[in-house]
């Protein structure tokens, strides 16, 4: 039986009834009325449950709190989670597209292979969390903590990073295509082989960043800092990087072709056997660094 504790009012109790008979009993009445709207379990507080595979979608649990509750596979698209406290929750391959989860804890959360794309996540404490493989295109985490997360091949196609904190997080593979990371703090994070075609990268900081064979064609890198970062053999075709602080960096064997170099600083940068065909170099600062044999 479901150990549910929550400020109960008379529509809870019929909830809490339903839940008390097990997940198997939930989702086969969630099933005989699919357009419920309304359940509300708001601030509702479990601990120590095997809710695997329950259909949630669409419920308020606005300020809820989960303890130990495994919700792998669950059904909580479209549910309003905004202020819950979930953290360390097993969230494996759960849906929760669509979900309202701003300001939520989901701090050592395992969200792999998770569905969230479209879900609002702004200003959300993610700090160590598990996502990878998951679906967070056009996913909204404007502000929110990404501190040490694993990324591994996540799909973050279109999705609002702004202001965003990754620092020393894995995102290996993902792919950030189209994504806003604008004043983003990636310092540290390891985003080998990843792709990041079109990516709004304008202030973003990514000092001692690994980006090394990732694809940036056409990214924003305006005002970025590059500061000992690893881009060797990166794409940058037609990457506009005025502005961007480059000291220091190693972009071996990188393609620069159209890229715009205007005022960016390379100082000390080892751009050996770098592509620079048809890039703007007019006002760039390559003091100190080590240049291709043909530029």
């Amino acid at each position: 039986m479901l150990a549910v504790r929550v400020k109960v009012t008379v529509a809870k109790e019929e909830f809490i009834k339903l839940l008390n008979q097990g997940v198997n009993s939930w989702n086969s009445w969630r099933a005989s009325d699919p357009d419920m709207r309304g359940i509300d379990l708001s601030e509702i507080q479990l601990e120590g449950l095997d809710l695997t595979g329950i259909d949630l979608s669409m419920v308020n649990l606005r300020g809820a709190k989960f303890h130990d509750v495994n919700l792998s596979s669950a059904n909580l698209r479209g549910a309003d989670l905004s202020k819950a406290d979930l953290k360390g929750i097993d969230l494996k391959s759960s849906n929760l597209g669509t979900a309202h989860l701003s300001m939520v804890c989901l701090s050592e959360a395992d969200l792999s292979q998770a569905n969230l794309s479209g879900a609002d996540l702004r200003g959300s404490n993610l700090r160590l969390a598990k996502l990878d493989l998951a679906d967070l295109s056009t996913t909204k985490l404007n502000m929110s903590s990404l501190n040490g997360a694993s990324m591994i091949g996540t799909i973050l196609i279109g999705a609002n990073l702004s202001r965003a904190e990754l620092r020393e997080a894995n995102l290996a593979g993902t792919d950030f295509s189209r994504a806003n990371l604008s004043e983003a703090d990636l310092s540290h994070c390891n985003l080998n082989v990843s792709t990041l075609v079109g990516t709004d990268l304008i202030g973003a900081t990514l000092v001692d960043i690994d980006l090394s064979e990732s694809n940036l064609t056409r990214a924003n890198l305006i005002g970025a800092n590059l500061y000992r970062g690893n881009l060797c053999g990166c794409d940058l075709i037609g990457a506009d990087l005025r502005g961007a602080n480059c000291s220091e960096a190693y972009f071996i064997g990188a393609d620069l072709s159209r890229a715009d170099l205007s005022r960016a600083e390379f100082t000390s940068a080892n751009l050996s056997k770098a592509n620079f065909s048809g890039a703007n170099t007019e006002t760039t600062d390559f003091q100190g660094a080590i240049m291709p044999d043909v530029w």
